[in-house]
C-alpha cells in the first residue's frame, strides 16, 4: 500500500517543484520587467541619465580593471641609514637618464684625453690640470657658477612645493580618518535603534563610511572596481549597494548621498533632531566634502609645465657643462664624480615628481590601502563596542566599579589560597 502511494507522492513533488520553478522564473521576469519599466518611465533629470541603478554588468565591467601592485616603502629614518633597500634609492623615473649621463661622461673623458676637445693637453700644467690646456674657458669657475645657482634655486623650490603637496595629502587623509570615527560614534550613540531593521540600517551606514574612503582612493587613482576593495576588507554590503556605488559617476559623492539619506530618514522617524542633524552635517559630512575636494585639487593640479621645463633646461645644461669643467682637474675620476653628482641632482628632481601626487602606486606615495583598512578597523571597533551585550560593563560607571570589586575579591581570595598552600607545604 505504501509502495503504491510513492509514485503518486513523487509525481506531486515534481509537479510542485515545476510550479515553484515556474513561479520563481516568472517572478524574476516580473522584477526585470519592472526594472526596465522604471528605467524607461522613471523621473528624468536634465543633464542626467535615467539609468542610475547599478547592475551585474557594472560589477563584471569592474572586474576587468587592471591595477599595479602596491610598492610603498616603509622606512624608519631614525633607526638607521641602511635599513632601506638600495634599489629604493635609485630614482625609477631617471634610470635611463642616469645611463645616458654615464655614457656622456665616458665620451667626454675620452675626447679630452685623446683629442683637442679642451685645448692642447701638451700645454697643460701636470700638477693641476690633467687633460686640458690652461686657456680652456670652462676652467673658470664663473662660467658654471651662474647655471649652478639658478638650477639649485629652482630645484629647491620644486622639492619644497612637492613635499608641501605630499604633506597636505597626508593631512587630508588623517582628517578623513578622524571624521570617519566621529561619524560612526555619533551614529552609534545619538540615534535610537529599536528593531532589527534599525540595527541593519545603522551597520549599513557605518559600512558606507569606509566605502567613502575606499571610493575616494579609487577616484584619486582613476579606478572603478570598488567591489575588489569591499571583498578584500570583507565589508558587509549587499551586491546591489556595491553595484550602485560602482555605477555612479562620482563614487565618493554617491556614498555621501547614502549617508545623508540615512540621517534625513532618522530625522523623519523622530530618532534624530534637526539640531543634531545640523551638527553632524557641519562636523562630519561637510568635512568629508572638504577633504575630498582638497585631495582632488592635489591630484588634478600638477606643477605648471613651464616651470618644469625651465628647471629641466637648467638640469640638462648643467649636466652637459659640469663634466667639461672638472675633467681638467680630475681626469679619469671625472666619470665617477659626475655620476655621483648627477645621481644626487636627478634624485631630487625624481623625488619631487613622485611625491607631488602622493595618491598613486610609486614607492614614496601614501599607502592608501593600509589607511582604508585602518578606517574599517576603527569604525567596526566602535560599532562592536556599542552593540555588545556587555557594553554596560564598558561605559556604565556603577557596573565597572562592581566588576572591579568582584575581580579584586577573587584575586584576593586566590592569593590567600596560594599563601595557605605555601604555608602547608612548608
Amino acid at each position: 500500500m505504501i509502495n503504491q502511494h510513492k509514485p503518486q507522492e513523487q509525481e506531486n513533488r515534481s509537479a510542485a517543484a515545476s510550479e515553484s520553478t515556474t513561479d520563481l522564473s516568472s517572478s524574476e521576469e516580473a522584477i526585470e520587467a519592472g526594472i526596465d519599466r522604471f528605467r524607461r518611465n522613471g523621473p528624468s533629470l536634465s543633464g542626467l541619465e535615467n539609468d542610475i541603478v547599478g547592475s551585474t554588468k557594472t560589477l563584471d565591467k569592474g572586474r576587468q580593471e587592471q591595477r599595479p601592485e602596491g610598492r610603498n616603502v616603509m622606512h624608519e629614518p631614525n633607526k638607521g641609514w641602511w635599513h632601506g633597500p638600495l634599489s629604493d634609492w635609485v630614482p625609477e623615473t631617471n634610470r635611463e637618464i642616469l645611463l645616458i649621463v654615464f655614457l656622456y661622461n665616458v665620451v667626454v673623458v675620452f675626447l679630452a684625453r685623446y683629442t683637442n676637445l679642451c685645448g692642447d693637453a701638451s700645454d697643460a700644467d701636470e700638477e693641476t690640470h690633467v687633460f686640458c690646456s690652461d686657456s680652456f674657458v670652462l676652467l673658470e669657475d664663473k662660467v658654471l657658477t651662474g647655471f649652478t645657482v639658478g638650477m639649485f634655486l629652482l630645484l629647491a623650490f620644486r622639492a619644497n612645493q612637492a613635499y608641501a603637496r605630499f604633506w597636505e595629502g597626508r593631512k587630508m587623509w588623517g582628517r578623513m580618518r578622524e571624521v570617519s570615527r566621529d561619524f560612526t560614534r555619533f551614529v552609534c550613540t545619538h540615534i535610537r535603534v529599536e528593531t532589527q531593521e534599525d540595527f541593519d540600517d545603522r551597520r549599513r551606514a557605518v559600512n558606507f563610511v569606509t566605502c567613502f574612503a575606499a571610493a575616494t582612493k579609487l577616484h584619486l587613482r582613476k579606478e572603478r572596481d570598488i567591489n575588489r576593495d569591499i571583498q578584500k576588507l570583507r565589508i558587509q554590503l549587499c551586491p546591489q549597494d556595491i553595484a550602485n556605488i560602482q555605477h555612479a559617476d562620482h563614487m565618493p559623492i554617491f556614498c555621501q548621498d547614502v549617508l545623508s539619506f540615512y540621517l534625513n530618514d532618522q530625522v523623519k522617524h523622530g530618532r534624530l533632531s534637526e539640531h543634531q542633524l545640523s551638527d553632524i552635517n557641519q562636523i562630519c559630512v561637510a568635512v568629508m566634502s572638504d577633504v575630498m575636494g582638497s585631495c582632488e585639487r592635489i591630484a588634478n593640479t600638477p606643477i605648471p609645465l613651464s616651470y618644469v621645463l625651465q628647471l629641466r633646461f637648467f638640469l640638462i645644461l648643467w649636466l652637459i657643462l659640469y663634466p667639461l669643467h672638472i675633467v681638467a682637474y680630475y681626469g679619469w675620476w671625472t666619470i665617477l664624480l659626475t655620476c655621483l653628482m648627477s645621481f644626487a641632482v636627478l634624485g631630487i628632481e625624481s623625488m619631487s615628481s613622485e611625491i607631488e601626487n602622493p595618491f598613486g602606486y610609486d614607492r614614496n606615495d601614501l599607502d592608501l590601502d593600509k589607511m582604508v583598512s585602518g578606517f574599517y578597523a576603527d569604525t567596526q571597533a566602535i560599532l562592536k563596542r556599542i552593540e555588545s551585550k556587555q557594553s554596560e560593563y564598558l561605559f556604565n560607571r556603577k557596573q565597572v566599579l562592581r566588576m572591579s570589586k568582584v575581580r579584586m575579591e577573587k584575586n584576593f581570595l586566590a592569593s590567600a589560597a596560594l599563601q595557605d598552600e605555601e604555608v602547608i607545604s612548608a
